[in-house]
Protein backbone atom coordinates (compact mmCIF):
# COMPACT_ATOMS: atom_id res chain seq x y z
CA UNK A 1 0.00 0.00 0.00
CA UNK A 2 1.52 3.29 -1.40
CA UNK A 3 0.43 6.35 1.11
CA UNK A 4 0.74 9.37 -1.23
CA UNK A 5 0.77 12.71 0.45
CA UNK A 6 -1.20 15.80 -1.22
CA UNK A 7 0.21 19.58 -0.72
CA UNK A 8 -2.56 21.43 0.88
CA UNK A 9 -4.80 22.88 -1.25
CA UNK A 10 -4.15 27.10 -2.07
CA UNK A 11 -7.93 27.58 -0.62
CA UNK A 12 -7.35 25.89 2.56
CA UNK A 13 -4.63 29.41 3.28
CA UNK A 14 -5.69 31.54 6.30
CA UNK A 15 -4.96 35.24 5.45
CA UNK A 16 -5.34 37.64 8.85
CA UNK A 17 -8.65 38.97 9.31
CA UNK A 18 -8.89 42.18 7.85
CA UNK A 19 -11.08 44.52 9.88
CA UNK A 20 -12.55 47.61 8.38
CA UNK A 21 -12.24 50.73 10.40
CA UNK A 22 -15.03 51.54 12.11
CA UNK A 23 -16.93 55.03 11.53
CA UNK A 24 -19.01 56.93 13.24
CA UNK A 25 -21.82 57.86 11.08
CA UNK A 26 -24.20 60.36 12.87
CA UNK A 27 -20.80 62.05 13.91
CA UNK A 28 -19.88 62.30 10.51
CA UNK A 29 -23.38 63.69 9.56
CA UNK A 30 -23.32 66.20 12.11
CA UNK A 31 -20.32 67.35 11.14
CA UNK A 32 -21.71 67.65 8.03
CA UNK A 33 -24.78 69.34 9.08
CA UNK A 34 -22.44 71.31 10.76
CA UNK A 35 -20.42 72.32 7.46
CA UNK A 36 -23.68 72.97 6.02
CA UNK A 37 -25.27 75.03 8.55
CA UNK A 38 -21.84 77.74 8.15
CA UNK A 39 -22.21 77.63 4.52
CA UNK A 40 -25.86 78.66 4.79
CA UNK A 41 -24.86 81.60 7.72
CA UNK A 42 -21.93 82.82 5.25
CA UNK A 43 -24.42 82.92 2.44
CA UNK A 44 -26.10 85.04 4.67
CA UNK A 45 -23.76 87.62 5.60
CA UNK A 46 -23.09 88.54 2.12
CA UNK A 47 -26.51 88.33 1.07
CA UNK A 48 -26.61 91.17 4.06
CA UNK A 49 -23.97 93.01 3.09
CA UNK A 50 -25.17 93.02 -0.60
CA UNK A 51 -29.14 94.35 -0.03
CA UNK A 52 -26.96 96.86 2.45
CA UNK A 53 -24.76 98.03 -0.54
CA UNK A 54 -27.61 97.96 -2.82
CA UNK A 55 -30.14 100.35 -0.40
CA UNK A 56 -27.13 102.81 0.85
CA UNK A 57 -26.43 103.10 -3.51
CA UNK A 58 -29.98 103.65 -4.21
CA UNK A 59 -30.17 106.22 -1.90
CA UNK A 60 -26.99 107.68 -3.28
CA UNK A 61 -29.06 107.10 -6.82
CA UNK A 62 -32.51 109.30 -5.31
CA UNK A 63 -30.22 112.02 -4.05
CA UNK A 64 -28.40 112.63 -7.27
CA UNK A 65 -31.04 112.22 -9.25
CA UNK A 66 -33.30 115.03 -6.85
CA UNK A 67 -30.17 117.33 -7.53
CA UNK A 68 -29.42 117.13 -10.76
CA UNK A 69 -33.80 117.70 -11.47
CA UNK A 70 -33.37 120.60 -8.97
CA UNK A 71 -30.36 122.10 -11.06
CA UNK A 72 -31.94 121.81 -14.31
CA UNK A 73 -35.74 123.30 -13.49
CA UNK A 74 -33.37 126.18 -11.48
CA UNK A 75 -34.17 129.56 -13.55
CA UNK A 76 -31.65 131.67 -12.86
CA UNK A 77 -28.33 131.12 -13.80
CA UNK A 78 -26.10 130.41 -10.58
CA UNK A 79 -22.62 131.66 -10.11
CA UNK A 80 -19.41 129.57 -10.89
CA UNK A 81 -18.80 129.15 -7.16
CA UNK A 82 -22.32 127.64 -6.36
CA UNK A 83 -21.51 125.17 -9.29
CA UNK A 84 -18.30 124.37 -7.96
CA UNK A 85 -19.78 123.54 -4.12
CA UNK A 86 -22.36 121.71 -5.78
CA UNK A 87 -20.05 119.41 -8.28
CA UNK A 88 -17.71 119.33 -4.98
CA UNK A 89 -20.13 118.19 -2.34
CA UNK A 90 -21.80 115.54 -5.16
CA UNK A 91 -18.08 114.03 -5.20
CA UNK A 92 -18.05 114.22 -1.56
CA UNK A 93 -21.22 112.06 -1.08
CA UNK A 94 -20.36 110.58 -3.73
CA UNK A 95 -17.14 108.88 -2.06
CA UNK A 96 -18.81 108.52 1.41
CA UNK A 97 -21.22 105.80 -0.61
CA UNK A 98 -18.50 104.37 -2.08
CA UNK A 99 -16.15 103.80 1.37
CA UNK A 100 -19.14 103.02 2.77
CA UNK A 101 -20.04 100.11 0.60
CA UNK A 102 -15.93 98.98 0.89
CA UNK A 103 -16.39 98.63 4.19
CA UNK A 104 -19.71 96.78 4.32
CA UNK A 105 -18.29 94.65 1.94
CA UNK A 106 -15.06 94.44 3.51
CA UNK A 107 -16.87 93.44 6.99
CA UNK A 108 -18.68 90.70 5.43
CA UNK A 109 -15.86 89.24 3.96
CA UNK A 110 -14.55 89.32 7.36
CA UNK A 111 -16.84 87.85 8.99
CA UNK A 112 -17.12 84.83 6.33
CA UNK A 113 -13.56 84.01 6.77
CA UNK A 114 -13.94 83.76 10.32
CA UNK A 115 -16.84 81.43 10.03
CA UNK A 116 -15.01 79.24 7.26
CA UNK A 117 -11.84 79.57 9.68
CA UNK A 118 -13.52 77.99 13.09
CA UNK A 119 -15.43 75.18 10.71
CA UNK A 120 -11.86 74.40 9.49
CA UNK A 121 -10.93 74.14 12.96
CA UNK A 122 -13.87 71.81 13.93
CA UNK A 123 -13.45 69.63 11.20
CA UNK A 124 -9.97 69.16 11.58
CA UNK A 125 -10.79 68.29 15.78
CA UNK A 126 -13.93 66.42 15.19
CA UNK A 127 -12.12 64.16 12.49
CA UNK A 128 -9.35 63.64 14.61
CA UNK A 129 -11.67 62.47 17.23
CA UNK A 130 -13.04 60.07 14.61
CA UNK A 131 -10.00 58.92 13.60
CA UNK A 132 -9.40 57.86 17.19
Amino acid sequence: MTVTKTAPSPTTATFPAFKLPKLDLDALFALQRANLAAAREAQDVLLEAAQAIAKVQHGWVEQTAAAVRAALTGEAPKTPEAVLAEVKGAAERTLAVVRQGVELGTAAQRRVGELFAHRATANVEQIKALAA
